[in-house]
């Protein structure tokens, strides 16, 4: 049994993208405060999903307001990194490599459409991918697995033959509750030890290595 189809994370996988997420999530944070509302010890520093969680389960917040207030705060930021987004060092040799083999590539990203579709139409992206799920495509984000396995089922491929690669603690977790192969990408949101930490299978230091992870994958089976 080998690997059919190859999901990405977007923003510190394939593309450098400078987004101030501390600062975004502080405004969200902000809000939420000014609404009176009790955070306790959360702060911008824990996943934006984890706070949405809290305030649905704790304070009786419905998750589509706390989402509606995240967009609001999130936009400005996003659209800001999405302009100066450059690909990272090997994006395309890999997207080249994987499309020319035969896999199925998808994307799974907790940006929002509008800032996923600059970028990927920026960087002559979009064609790559047979499956693009942003957060606008989901309920909840990462690292809950919804979005991951959206973008497994858009592509038609079991679980356990789909790889998640990622540059962050949520991109692991996500991709190993989605019951996808995890790798993780060095150098993005996260340090080594933490990318382990959350379940990380392999780590590369540049997407180039990223092949021959298949490759041991596909050779040692399932």
């Amino acid at each position: 049994m080998g690997i059919d189809a190859v999901i990405f994370d977007l923003d510190g996988t394939i593309t450098d993208f400078s987004l101030r997420i501390l600062d975004a999530r502080k405004e969200f944070i902000r809000r939420i405060r000014s609404m009176g509302v009790d955070l306790g010890a959360l702060d911008e520093h824990r996943p934006a999903e984890i706070i949405i969680t809290y305030l649905e389960r704790f304070r009786g917040i419905p998750r589509e307001c706390s989402r509606r207030i995240l967009d609001e705060c999130m936009e400005p930021y996003e659209l800001e990194a999405a302009e100066s987004a450059r690909l990272r060092s090997g994006a395309s040799r890999v997207l080249e490599s994987l499309k020319r083999a035969g896999y199925k590539i998808g994307l799974a990203s907790n940006n929002s459409g509008r800032c996923v579709g600059i970028v990927l139409d920026g960087l002559g992206l979009r064609g790559f991918f047979d499956a693009i799920v942003s957060r606008d495509d989901a309920m909840r984000l990462k690292p809950h697995e919804e979005i991951v396995v959206k973008a497994i089922e858009r592509l038609n491929a079991p679980p356990r033959r789909s790889v998640y690669a990622g540059d962050s603690a949520s991109d692991m977790i996500a991709g190993r509750r989605a019951g996808a192969r995890v790798v993780a990408v060095a150098g993005g949101a996260d340090s080594r030890d933490k990318l382990l930490r959350s379940g990380a299978e392999y780590i590369v230091d540049e997407l180039d290595e990223l092949i021959g992870v298949i490759e041991v994958i596909e050779e040692r089976g399932l």
